[in-house]
């Protein structure tokens, strides 16, 4: 389970550097949101430990169920049904992409981490993910891409968590979410702000409010 699991996370990050859609791309946030319940319930069975079937039930809230359904709405009201907008194609995008991937591994073999012994499969996996949402901020110039990105790199943190402790403390995990759900607000009230004044989503146009 561990492996399908680890293996759906890093084809689901991939696969945000090829889709062509704004919307295809909140889907798999949620689709990734969805395998870090199903982390955290293993990690759970496993160990018996009660916070994480409550970081799980938080997880679902929050990031499959709330910040997806924020940023549709968004997407619905300012009628983005654009193409998604990188600094480079989509096939080295990916290319890149992959490139990361493999120094990820190479990374997380040569450091080291010190790891649970149920939590050790995913720390190469959650370093991967941080570099590919850090990535993703870096390349994209939509405003709520850039904040998908950022979701994904928390994503990653989660998975670190998982391998290191089993988890943070549940008022830090309820902190991180509700900052993240806080974050998808603000990022939907942005992509508001900048589509109205600029018929667009890229952020770039906001250097236009220079004087």
């Amino acid at each position: 389970m561990d492996w399908l699991v680890s293996t759906g996370l890093l084809i689901s990050t991939l696969l945000l550097f090829k889709i062509n859609k704004i919307s295809d791309a909140v889907g798999i946030i949620a689709f990734q949101s969805v395998l870090l319940v199903m982390v955290a319930v293993i990690m759970w069975h496993r160990t018996g430990i009660a916070h994480l079937l409550v970081a799980a039930g938080l997880i679902f809230a929050v990031k499959t169920m709330f910040i997806p359904a924020i940023l549709y709405y968004t997407l619905g009201k300012i009628d983005a049904k654009k193409m998604i907008k990188r600094s480079y194609s989509p096939h080295m995008s990916l290319l890149l992409a992959t490139v990361l991937l493999v120094v990820g591994y190479y990374v997380s073999a040569e450091l080291q981490l010190p790891s649970t012994f149920y939590g050790k499969y995913y720390l190469p996996t959650s370093i991967i993910v941080i570099l590919l949402g850090t990535f993703i901020m870096i390349e994209h110039k939509e405003a709520i891409m850039q904040g998908l990105g950022l979701i994904v790199i928390e994503n990653g943190i989660f998975l670190i968590t998982q391998s290191v402790s089993y988890g943070m403390p549940i008022i830090v995990e309820l902190g991180i979410l509700f900052g993240l759900l806080v974050s998808a607000i603000v990022i939907a009230g942005l992509a508001f702000r900048i589509h109205w004044a600029f018929a667009s989503l890229n952020t770039d146009k906001m250097q236009n409010l220079k004087g």
